[in-house]
């Protein structure tokens, strides 16, 4: 490959990394040296994710971390480089070339660097379930006291945050990292949060012999890369609370609680359905809003936002109208209306993943709305729920034997025992492939009905809401 130095119309003009800095970072060697004064804004390992003068990471046989050389090249405008372990394997073109040894190291190692640099107030958001909507409710929240950057595209574990940390500006006031439980030790000894807000411990991602106390114990790993008295911010009602409780006070850190219990710093009073008001104590003072998204885990969400704004030593009074004017993401319970065939109704779009806690949570909104129809559950299965699975599926028939849901639609043999549970009144079909439940469905819905959708991502639940939108698309609004 030749070592010319490559024509760059690629890097940005608010690009904050340079040449050396990325072969500093990366370990790595330039083989096509960018122009002078070339500067990039990021890196990434994912070619949906690419942001204009972002590195693309391109991944080969043996190394298979990043994307295609393909879809790099396909992009426009073009990667401000090229950064991969195999230069020598790559096509004829123009864009700089930096060789790396490793490329999950390499990322690491920019994530590292970056962080190091950054002059902003870290906050790391963990949990089993709501971790991406607190993120984003946190977001919001602080925009009035100037630019806020979030993880993006869910990119949790290691690597994610690494790439999310080097593609921000290091002086970004606040940056706000969703940071899941797979080695979470170093993902926390890399963001060093100075806040982390733990939202909840439920069943998930457990395997044959996990328990809810390693769950609790593993998370609790984002205290590790956190300084003394800096701020842990915890649901008080969690399951395993002491767990997370101890883990924080061993790393000598300043604990704020939220939640319902009455001990808590910022605790929920009260949280009205229908009109999706929250009353909050607030330490000594009381707090009054409305949310625009529905839902009780939704209001704790929300305290975990004020209770983190009040840590940064923040006025609570400038957020309450960002609360309110924060809507559920897609995926995560947005509403949406759509016309479907001639009939008005509203889908709840809450498919993207599923714990027992969260479909709780989903069931429990259903069930408080008050549709001119009915209430619809289509429920697909909880994964990686370990040896208890089957357990944790049966359970939820009592919650939606006593709930106001008027039918439910179920996915998966998971279910069979919770199908056989249910109330006969509740039960509209039980199969075993999502797709079975399109011709249902569409013969089975009625006008103002409200359909809510969940299910974990891997029984494709969220199919079903891509594509009941879609017929809906295909419909004239009456």
């Amino acid at each position: 490959m030749s070592d010319d130095v490559a024509l760059s119309p690629h890097s940005h003009e608010h690009g904050f990394w340079t040449a050396d800095e990325v072969a500093l970072a990366a370990s790595g060697t330039w083989i096509r040296s960018p122009v002078e004064h070339w500067a990039a804004t990021g890196v990434s390992i994912y070619a949906p994710a690419m942001q204009p003068g972002n590195i693309a990471v391109v991944r080969t046989e043996l190394d298979k971390c990043g994307m295609p050389e393909e879809a790099a090249m396909q992009m426009h405008p073009l990667p401000a480089c090229i950064m991969t372990t195999a230069p020598e394997l790559l096509g004829k073109h123009r864009v700089p070339v930096l060789q790396i040894a490793d490329s999950t190291e390499a990322v690491l190692g920019m994530g590292r660097y970056a962080r190091d640099r950054m002059q902003g107030q870290i906050i790391g958001v963990t949990g089993s379930a709501g971790k991406t909507t607190c993120v984003a409710m946190l977001a919001e929240a602080l925009m009035p006291w100037g630019p806020v950057r979030q993880s993006a595209h869910n990119a949790n574990l290691p690597r994610g945050v690494a790439w999310n940390l080097a593609s921000m500006p290091w002086d970004t006031p606040y940056v706000v990292l969703e940071m899941a439980i797979g080695r979470m030790a170093v993902s926390s000894r890399m963001a060093r949060p100075h806040v982390a807000v733990f939202t909840n411990i439920q069943p998930a991602h457990l395997g044959e012999k996990d328990t809810l106390h390693d769950i609790a114990v593993t998370k609790s790993a984002i205290f590790l890369g956190m300084a003394e008295g800096s701020i842990a911010v915890l649901n008080r009602d969690m399951q395993e609370w002491d767990t997370v409780y101890q883990a924080a006070k061993k790393r000598k850190l300043t604990i704020v609680t939220y939640g319902a219990h009455p001990d808590c710093d910022f605790q929920l009073l009260d949280y009205q359905a229908q009109q999706q008001s929250v009353k909050v104590r607030a330490n000594d003072s009381i707090l009054e809003y409305t949310l625009s998204a529905g839902g009780k885990h939704i209001a704790l969400n929300s305290l975990a936002v004020l209770a983190t704004v009040d840590a940064l030593n923040l006025l609570l009074e400038p957020v309450l109208d960002r609360l309110h004017q924060f809507r559920a993401l897609a995926g995560r319970g947005e509403e949406k209306a759509l016309n479907l065939k001639g009939r008005q109704v509203t889908i709840i779009d809450d498919a993207y993943n599923a714990n027992p806690g969260s479909m709780s949570a989903a069931l429990e909104r259903l069930s408080e709305i008050k549709p001119a129809g009915r209430r619809i559950a289509v429920l697909g299965e909880m994964a990686e729920l370990g040896t208890h699975s089957e357990r944790y599926h049966t359970e939820l028939a009592a919650l939606i034997n006593r709930s106001h849901i008027d039918c439910v639609f179920m996915v998966g043999e998971a279910y069979r025992q919770c199908w056989d549970a249910l109330v006969p009144e509740k039960k509209s079909a039980f199969v075993t492939a999502h797709l079975e439940l399109r011709p249902l469905l569409i013969r089975e819905i009625k006008e103002g009905d409200v359909i809510l959708f969940k299910g974990s991502h891997s029984t494709r639940i969220h199919d079903l809401v891509r594509w009941i939108k879609a017929v809906a698309d295909s419909e004239p609004l009456a």
